[in-house]
């Protein structure tokens, strides 16, 4: 189970209003101004990154961005003139405050933005000392106060490829880049470009399968099954995310980023396969998808090894680790998400077709697994009843994956909705 950099303007409910071939363009023309920042204090934190822009001989705050710690941040902005600053919001109010220590960088020498320039590892070090106040008065009330959900809600808004094409052995798609997502999300985001990948260029002869990963995964888990697929009828995407990042906000993009590919390409039908917690995201973006586009079909959702059920161990990590990675209060058993996902029905026509592993190896105590999710998880009794059919595998967690009876499974299912 495994998120990444998005570099889009604030793109929600309205942005949906647009024309997505403009849109695009308008998105395509922003400059993105990226880095790192980072305190001489350890207990330096949360952290405020102020985008600033020149405008009649004087600096204004036009965006923010927010750490829990030292870490990534980026921006996308329009043509002008621009510095950067850094303070450590120790008032925890999101604005400046005289004595708060900050770094600064771009003021006496602007960063210029014209249509897709790019201003990359611009470095914020914020001193153990720094003078008492910042050189010149920041006017940062108009800035929004984010949370850090806020902060990677809008970053995912900002930052995402919409049908770039990737192969899966690209180094963004590699077990580093993904656990960087579970650990530090918005570092991911800004280095890592997520969203929906294609494979190849979009065919609409050929119906889209859509591929989500686990915590902790990327798309490059899915190469065996993808390998194997009909390439003829179906063509792959695959949709890469920080999978440390809260659940709700990951399915919401996933809605986001498909309908602006939808309305791009023109697309009607669309079938799903997902694994671990990628079923809990799947899940989730299919009914904000059923509400959000009642035209679009989804005849088919596979789910493979899905913890429909929480996982127990989460539970541990919440209350002992130093960090809480956000995908865990969503994986914890009976969180607010999971009794969500069950709230309504699956829209109709769509059919959920859930696979489940075990496999105890040498264990011979405790409860049925696949060496990470419980039987009992997966065969949740929700998941059970809406379920068009289950299918048991002898196999662990990931080597699911590998497994050719899978792919012959998946490609058997693929069939039956080869055509309208």
């Amino acid at each position: 189970m495994r998120l990444l950099a998005w570099l889009l303007p604030v793109c929600m409910a309205g942005c949906m209003l647009l024309d997505v071939r403009e849109q695009q363009k308008e998105i395509d023309a922003y400059c993105l101004i990226s880095g790192s920042v980072s305190a001489a204090r350890k207990d330096a934190g949360p952290l405020v990154v102020v985008l600033l822009r020149l405008g009649e001989g004087a600096w204004q705050a036009v965006d923010h961005f927010v750490l829990e710690r030292p870490g990534r941040w980026g921006f996308a902005a329009g043509p002008g003139r621009y510095a950067l600053g850094a303070f450590e919001d120790r008032s925890r109010d999101q604005r400046y405050q005289v004595g708060e220590r900050y770094a600064a960088a771009g003021l006496e020498q602007p960063l210029a933005c014209g249509s897709g320039s790019r201003h990359a590892d611009v470095v914020l070090a914020i001193p153990e000392k720094a003078p008492a106040q910042f050189p010149f008065k920041v006017d940062t009330s108009g800035l929004e106060v984010r949370s850090p959900d806020g902060q990677v809600q809008a970053t995912l808004g900002r930052m995402t490829a919409l049908g770039e094409i990737a192969r899966l052995s690209d180094a963004r798609f590699s077990d580093e880049s993904a656990e960087g997502g579970l650990w530090r999300p918005l570092d991911f985001l800004v280095t890592t470009r997520g969203g929906i990948y294609f494979l190849e260029p979009y065919d609409a002869r050929r119906v889209p399968v859509l591929f989500v990963h686990g915590i902790n995964g990327s798309p490059a888990n899915f190469s065996h099954l993808i390998e194997r697929l009909d390439r003829t009828r179906f063509q792959a995407w695959v949709y890469y995310y920080p999978s440390g990042a809260r659940l709700s906000l990951v399915a919401d993009h996933l809605d986001q980023t498909m309908q602006k590919l939808q309305v791009r390409h023109g697309v009607k039908r669309f079938i799903v396969v997902a694994h671990s917690m990628g079923g809990l995201v799947s899940r989730g973006f299919i009914q904000r998808h059923a509400a959000n586009s009642p035209s679009s079909r989804l005849p088919l959702f596979v789910s493979i090894s899905t913890p429909w059920g929480g996982h127990k161990a989460v539970e541990l990590g919440l209350r002992t680790m130093p960090v809480v990675v956000r995908s865990w209060e969503d994986m914890a058993p009976d969180s607010a998400y999971q009794r969500s996902l069950f709230a309504t029905p699956l829209p109709a026509g769509t059919q959920h077709h859930l696979l489940f592993t075990f496999s105890r190896k040498s264990a011979s105590f405790g409860e049925s697994d696949d060496q990470t999710v419980t039987v009992a998880s997966q065969l949740l009794p929700q998941a059970q009843r809406e379920a068009f059919k289950l299918y048991g595998f002898d196999d662990n967690h990931m080597s699911v994956l590998d497994d050719v009876q899978v792919s012959l499974l998946l490609n058997r299912l693929l069939d039956g909705v080869a055509t309208p």
